[in-house]
């Protein structure tokens, strides 16, 4: 008998697709005049109410050892007590042993919590609905969480007791893209059946990436990250602010390996679109007489709203780069812009200098952060200001991306890589007989993500033959220890300093 291994949505959000997508899994919106049993697993996200047919459908569905999860703040089928609250963070509180990865949650939304779990505060929770814990509850409405683009300065995990911060979305994608991902691993475990997901690398190794916003930089200034960067051989994304250079732009021309990106011709921010469009457009013929062609754009200050959304429209950019978006998680899409966004890790040497920390002191953050996530296998991009402090610490570093064989990829390759990824397709099959995967792919050189645990998994072609039982979990998790329950609490304490620290960077912030 062989399962057809697609997960079926129940009217979804277009985040809950954004995050499938960010994921890489297969799925489709539910046919309900198909038989349920045709999906592995279906989830249900917002609060509406169904109509009785499929609410009846989808019980009897769930009844029969049917995997359900349902992510609302008014869940229609999760049956446990829970209550209702404004959370800016949700903390991480107990040990378990299958979140144990996640620290917090930064959410600015209400959230539900049930008093029977103690997984996140009781933000999530499994429950027997049949002979097995079936049902999977998330206590958010995932429509109405802030948008992408609304952003609020926000303090970052450091080894340091003073705790450095940055203006950033307001929602801690990648960390809820984990949860959403944890809870439909463990769903399927449960049942025997393999979790399959789209790699997130072209390689089986981790991609790491070095950008550097080149922000009034001078030829000495510069020249020294470039021969830091070609000591290593490690290629960087540069984005240039033209008119700090203006007069010698054919230095960029000369470098070898790397890539060229805009800054902007001035480096300034607007909510007009008139300003942002000509501030753009005379960055990019000024690049372009000087035989300079760029394929992505980051906004000055990592700052995107609507102005900078329209604008980008207009333009034919590769991809773009906004940390008040979305920071250290795969790249994604914005609902109805084109444009793929590359978010990077936000704090950069100079955040921690403000903070008053030594050489030492930052690289030993950085290397916390590289670590963290290479446990992970994340994506790993930092990023560089040419007139700040601690270039010598990513010397460091690249030796280690070196030594851990990390896949070196300038923005405008990783953009290749994952539109190629985003929009290929496949399909999966577990044949319960021979406990075999039949997987067919458009684009069977790309690898996928394949585990039958939380703690491992392997990464194979979908050209290859692969015998589910004979899966070895070649790749262990290292899960990173999480910090005291003081530490998380202060990322969110005192908040009138941070808007204190927010208000002086608007009032120096160059306007265009």
């Amino acid at each position: 008998m062989k399962k057809r291994l697609c997960i079926g949505l129940i009217s979804p959000s277009s985040i809950l697709t954004s995050i499938l997508d960010s994921i890489g899994l297969w799925y489709e919106t539910v046919d309900f005049n198909k038989n349920l049993s045709e999906y592995i697993l279906l989830i249900k996200d917002g609060d509406s109410s169904l109509e009785n047919t499929k609410h009846t459908l989808i019980s009897d569905f769930i009844e029969n050892n049917g995997q359900l999860l349902e992510i609302s703040n008014s869940p229609s089928f999760y049956s446990g007590s829970y209550k209702t609250s404004f959370k800016k963070v949700v903390l991480n509180k107990e040990s378990n042993s299958v979140f144990d990865r996640i620290s917090h949650l930064d959410i600015f939304s209400y959230c539900s919590f049930t008093s029977s779990s103690d997984i996140l505060s009781g933000l999530i929770d499994f429950q027997k609905m049949s002979e097995i814990n079936n049902l999977g509850f998330i206590g958010l409405d995932l429509g109405k969480l802030p948008i992408r683009g609304d952003y609020t300065r926000k303090r970052f995990l450091s080894p340091s007791n003073i705790l450095p911060d940055e203006l950033v979305n307001k929602v801690s994608y990648e960390v809820l893209e984990d949860i959403i991902e944890l809870c439909i691993k463990e769903l399927l475990i449960r049942q025997g059946l393999p979790f399959i997901k789209k790699w997130i690398s072209p390689t089986k190794n981790p991609v790491f990436g070095f950008r550097i916003d080149s922000d009034y930089g001078t030829k000495e200034s510069l020249k020294d990250i470039y021969s830091l960067l070609n000591k290593h051989s490690i290629k960087a994304t540069w984005f240039l602010h033209v008119s700090a250079h203006k007069d010698w732009l054919d230095f960029f021309g000369k470098l070898n390996n790397q890539e060229l990106a805009l800054h902007g011709y001035n480096h300034g921010y607007s909510n007009s679109k008139e300003k942002i469009i000509s501030n753009i457009a005379k960055g990019l013929s000024t690049l372009v007489d000087n035989e300079i062609t760029p394929s992505g754009f980051c906004g000055p200050y990592g700052i995107w709203n609507k102005g900078l959304k329209d604008t980008l429209e207009k333009f034919e950019f590769e991809y773009t780069s906004e940390f008040t978006t979305g920071y250290d998680s795969v790249p994604f899409f914005i609902k109805g812009s084109q444009n793929l966004q590359i978010p990077i890790h936000p704090v950069c040497t100079g955040s921690l200098s403000r903070k008053r920390y030594s050489l030492e002191e930052i690289q030993h953050y950085f290397l916390r952060v590289y670590e963290n996530k290479l446990k992970l296998y994340k994506p790993i991009i930092f990023y560089h200001h040419p007139l700040q402090i601690g270039l010598s610490v990513f010397d460091e570093i690249f030796k280690k991306t070196i030594s851990d064989d990390l896949t070196n990829l300038t923005f405008e390759e990783y953009a290749a890589f994952w539109k190629e990824r985003t929009f290929s397709n496949f399909s999966a099959y577990y044949d319960y007989d021979n406990k075999n995967l039949e997987i067919e792919s458009d684009e069977p050189e790309l690898y996928l993500y394949i585990s039958n645990s939380q703690d491992s998994f392997d990464l194979l072609q979908s050209k290859d033959p692969i015998l589910f039982k004979h899966l070895k979990g070649a790749f262990k998790y290292q899960t990173p220890s999480l910090p005291s329950l003081d530490k998380q609490q202060g990322l969110h304490h005192n908040r009138i300093n941070l808007m204190k620290t927010s208000f002086i960077d608007w009032k120096n912030r160059h306007r265009l």
